[in-house]
């Protein structure tokens, strides 16, 4: 089988274009062919949350930031859903348009789509895919009928490098130049510590404010207005502000008299959360009944706003420059805000990210992750948040939504964020998910599959 999947996989790297080497009326026929494997076989829909388990896993080992977890999983998942999708043509195509090979399986090209970018974007893990993938193979009903799954194969190879292509040219990669902040009162610089001892490293992830989005027209679509007003001046001297600064220098700092055990315990375990972490939840509450398009659907949906919001954050934070509230409280006698007093020698629960603070990247994305799981399945459900960073401590909620409300709250309670900054995210958030899910993957009409 691997020499027939061989032999496929160069010829549609040879013969496919973009518009699709196949001719249009074979598709009715693919079609019926296809529902009839996914009849017999019960079309393997835990197929896609396999591998989403099996990239959460690289994810962890490679010790990626949260910060640029999104844009790997949203790589791994558009994959699986446009050689799931090319094949059974349930929904508008994401980016790959071309035609598969006559009767292939679209569970072996939901599998070999993942492991091809995963290889890819984990080298290092290369064995641990292959073995993924050999038993994804074996647990296909049918896999006997060894033509249809190396065809299969050879599709899924084939999305997944056309995505990586698409991708590899993202600016994800290219090098920009370092931005240290100031010194003046309002504007972000780096907070000493072990690894920055003299506080003069410039903020991580310069580029993903201006990386090629996912779904968004560009990383400025949805940049919000200024901070508090719409000046620097403005806001430093505004109530709003000032009122900010008191909660989280409060409730924030490291010895607080406020913050109980219940604030916290969820600031640490929020702190150790990214897009690997959010998207277990989604695998503990996909309907058992979706099939397998419906999985890779959804697991695209997500994880392509998951990217998308956090490239609206730094986009946000790039542009505005705000300094944390290590800096806002110890320095508050510059400010020029009577309501504000210095405090020299504060910190935070925990040191804040090396990059600025508004606004919050976890609010925009989980508020924007959050919200589509609550549009696509309701609000309503029980699941529970683990990081595998921070064992020993988890949290079960009832409802998507009760999960954007304390996120918020804990990075207020963990002295990194201001209110504004999370109820700001929040919004961009909810309104990067609408048009995602508005705009991106839509069911087709039955004279369109």
């Amino acid at each position: 089988m691997n020499d027939q999947f061989d032999e496929l996989a160069k010829g549609l790297a040879q013969s496919v274009t973009r518009r699709g080497a196949l001719k249009k009326t074979c598709l009715g026929l693919v079609s019926l062919a296809l529902a009839g494997l996914a009849d017999v076989s019960g079309a393997r829909a835990d197929a896609v949350t396999d591998w989403n388990a099996t990239t959460e896993q690289a994810v962890k080992t490679a010790a990626l930031n949260p910060g640029v977890q999104g844009r790997f999983m949203a790589i791994v998942h558009t994959a699986v859903f446009d050689a799931v999708n090319g094949i059974v043509h349930q929904y508008t195509p994401y980016f790959v348009t071309d035609d598969p090979p006559l009767g292939a399986r679209p569970e072996a090209a939901a599998v070999q789509a993942a492991c091809t970018a995963l290889k890819s974007l984990f080298p290092a893990q290369t064995a641990t895919f292959d073995a993924a993938l050999a038993e994804s193979l074996a647990r296909i009903p049918g896999g006997n009928n060894s033509v249809s799954i190396a065809r299969g194969r050879a599709w899924g190879e084939h999305v997944a490098q056309v995505i990586l292509a698409w991708r590899a040219a993202d600016g994800f990669t290219t090098p920009l130049p370092g931005d240290f902040g100031g010194d003046a009162p309002g504007v972000w610089r780096s907070i000493a510590t072990a690894t920055n001892p003299d506080g003069t490293l410039p903020a991580v992830f310069p580029q993903l404010a201006v990386l090629v989005p996912f779904a968004m027209t560009s990383s400025s679509q949805f940049r919000p207005g200024p901070p508090y007003a719409p000046t620097l001046a403005e806001a430093l001297a505004s109530a709003h502000y000032a009122a900010d600064v008191n909660e989280v220098k409060a409730i924030g700092r490291l010895d607080s008299t406020v913050r109980t055990a219940e604030h916290t315990q969820p600031a640490l375990l929020w702190q150790a959360t990214g897009a690997a972490e959010e998207t277990r939840i989604a695998r503990q509450v996909v309907p058992a009944e979706n099939s397998l398009v419906a999985n890779a659907r959804l697991f695209a949906l997500i994880n392509i706003i998951a990217a998308d919001t956090i490239i609206a954050g730094f986009d946000s934070k790039y542009t505005y420059n705000l300094w944390r509230p290590h800096h806002a409280i110890r320095l508050a006698d510059t400010d020029a805000n009577p309501a504000t007093d210095p405090d020299p020698a504060w910190a935070g629960l925990f040191i804040a990210p090396r990059h600025q603070e508004y606004m919050s990247n976890h609010a925009v994305f989980t508020g924007g992750f959050m919200h589509a799981l609550a549009r696509e399945l309701g609000d309503d459900h029980t699941f529970t948040l683990i990081a595998r960073d921070y064992p020993g401590f988890t949290w079960t909620f009832n409802r998507f939504s009760d999960a954007t409300a304390q996120v918020k709250e804990a990075r207020i309670w963990a002295g990194i964020h201001y209110r504004n900054s999370c109820d700001v995210g929040e919004a961009v958030g909810l309104r990067i998910a609408d048009y995602v899910l508005d705009h991106f993957l839509l069911p087709l009409d039955e004279d369109q599959q």
